[in-house]
């Protein structure tokens, strides 16, 4: 494939992106690689990185830069991403943007390649939630900057269907002004007489991938969902971990549908390996690991026990609530306030599962989740204890109404 025809494909993609309304400033902002470094856009397949990625290229190529997007995976690709990364520098390039990495052999060695020999190139990158970098290969470990891309917040979620700009606020802000953001939020909505609860609810079914808009149904949203999974099983895991084989693939599946019945729930590994015909304890909880960490599992550990010896979860979610909704038309009200906070709290830092309550969060702030009426006798001993409770709008003492989570990012 010649360059010529692949910088016209980026070009078109480019200004295909221009079109787009919406924009994520909150991951936009991130992308500007420092000198002599690629930043690396890695997330879940469905929450708009490559979109982002083109419309960021757009807006450096509004400023006169000469930009070009490829996407790794192509099928139109017959020469090696170093030696097009060469021609477009001899052209004067200044913006390389390559898509879907982790799916490029050896992506770790061309990059560090491209990084190297063309000192003027910016270089951004994007791929699957489950890249690793390999400190002992390519040595990448001072040559990149790791942006995590997230899924929409309730926040943008309102902004992008809404029209209607709420705040970002901190998790400080979260746990101290609460009450005062509360009134403020709900005062936006009362003016656009907008239902926040109702939003909230549809958010949590089908807003957190921004490729819903590309559906007319939920139903067919939900299956794509499901498509989604299976790619990132058959091929995203794959490209990562290799000696997930064939045989690793389809076990891991029929684990993904095991497990899909019961979540929440903390798994016997023995049992659960006898039932999928995996021996190996080990290789049971290094699946489940996988799962989690391409964004389709989210596991809670023990405190003080870390994954790197692969323990065994203490509790095993879905990654979104979205992704409950395509297992289950109707998933229990309480599972899905789990994962939301879970999944929220989980990308702010450090989360547990504690012996009293529901999440510890960096081992100093302990949330137990419930419905309106949820009340903090079980916690309310325990220093820095909240309670987020879900159907209301209105804060009390220790008490954070569910959907202010959602203005996190």
């Amino acid at each position: 494939m010649s360059y010529q025809i692949l910088s016209e494909i980026s070009s078109d993609l480019i200004t295909e992106a221009e079109s787009l309304k919406f924009v994520r400033e909150s991951l936009l902002n991130k992308l500007e690689p420092s000198e002599q470094n690629a930043s690396i856009l890695r997330g879940a397949r469905g929450i708009g990185k490559s979109t982002v990625v083109l419309q960021y290229l757009s807006k450096r190529q509004g400023e006169g830069k000469k930009v070009l997007y490829i996407s790794a995976d192509s099928t139109l690709l017959d020469q090696s991403l170093s030696q097009i990364a060469l021609e477009f520098n001899k052209r004067g390039g200044d913006y390389l943007a390559i898509d879907e990495i982790h799916r490029y052999p050896k992506w770790q060695d061309d990059l560090k390649t491209i990084i190297d020999a063309f000192r003027k190139l910016k270089v951004i990158v994007s791929g699957s939630s489950a890249i690793e970098l390999d400190a002992h290969g390519s040595d990448l470990s001072r040559r990149h900057q790791v942006i995590s891309g997230l899924g929409l917040s309730f926040r943008e979620y309102i902004q992008k269907n809404c029209d209607l700009v709420l705040p970002t606020i901190s998790f400080h802000q979260l746990t101290t002004e609460y009450e005062d953001i509360s009134f403020e939020v709900t005062k936006q909505f009362a003016e656009v007489k907008l239902d926040l609860l109702l939003q909230f609810k549809a958010y949590l079914r089908s807003g957190y991938f921004i490729s819903r808009e590309n559906y007319k149904t939920d139903a067919i949203y939900f299956a794509s969902l499901i498509n989604s999974i299976n790619t990132i099983i058959d091929a995203d895991l794959p490209s990562v971990h290799s000696e997930i084989d064939s045989l690793g693939r389809e076990r891991i599946k029929q684990l993904l549908k095991s497990i899909a019945k019961k979540c929440p729930f903390t798994p016997n590994i023995s049992e659960l390996g006898r039932s999928l015909g995996i021996a190996n304890d080990n290789t049971l909880k290094k699946y489940l690991f996988y799962l989690d960490q391409g964004e389709v599992l989210l596991n809670l550990y023990k405190k003080n026990r870390t994954h790197k010896d692969f323990p065994k979860p203490q509790k095993i979610l879905f990654a979104n609530t979205n992704y409950a909704f395509a297992y289950f038309s109707n998933p229990e009200v309480g599972t899905i306030r789990e994962i939301f906070s879970a999944s929220v709290l989980k990308n702010l830092g450090d989360i547990t599962s504690p012996d009293v309550g529901d999440i510890l969060f960096n081992d100093d702030y302990l949330f137990e989740i419930g419905g309106r009426s949820k009340n903090h006798k079980q916690i309310k001993k325990i220093q820095n204890h909240f309670v987020l409770a879900d159907d209301t709008l209105i804060p009390e003492e220790q008490k954070i109404p569910l959907w202010m989570l959602g203005l996190l990012w």
